[in-house]
């Protein structure tokens, strides 16, 4: 039995393994250009980091849904949902989240293009442990 940490954990390790993202680097990099950030600001920062990742992780389950890899019904709704994001972005957010949807919308979308385009699925093929993680982290999700 995984623990909702384990299961972030995973959700993780699949997002840099499927592919790496310059966008949390330079969140980081930023963060660390401003030592004296006000509560707000951090959280903010925080939250940013978050929605990038979560974002990343939708494009990647709609890649696999694309590809075949992923069943629509196999846990991805758990995974990639608004309350899924809620939970995954925190509570104690006090930013506006009226844009976030469109961007989660956007990201399925970018997702399911990159499976149309020729050849873009043979990385299931050369990396079937990307497939194996993805379903795992699926069907982990689907029981929840």
């Amino acid at each position: 039995m995984h623990t909702g940490e384990t299961m972030k954990k995973e959700i993780c390790v699949l997002a840099v393994a499927l592919a790496l993202t310059a966008v949390v680097p330079a969140a980081k990099a930023q963060q660390a250009d401003t030592p004296k950030q006000s509560l707000s600001a951090k959280i903010k920062q925080k939250y940013l980091e978050r929605r990038a990742r979560f974002m990343h992780r939708v494009k990647e389950v709609y890649f696999a849904v694309g590809c075949k890899v992923l069943a629509r019904e196999a846990g991805i709704q758990s995974l990639t949902s608004s309350d899924s994001y809620l939970a995954y972005v925190g509570e104690q957010t006090i930013v506006d989240l009226k844009d976030d949807e469109a961007l989660r919308q956007a990201a399925m979308q970018e997702g399911l293009n990159r499976a149309a385009k020729p050849g873009e699925c043979d990385y299931y093929r050369r990396h079937p442990q990307a497939a194996a993680a993805i379903r795992q982290a699926a069907a982990e999700a689907a029981k929840k």
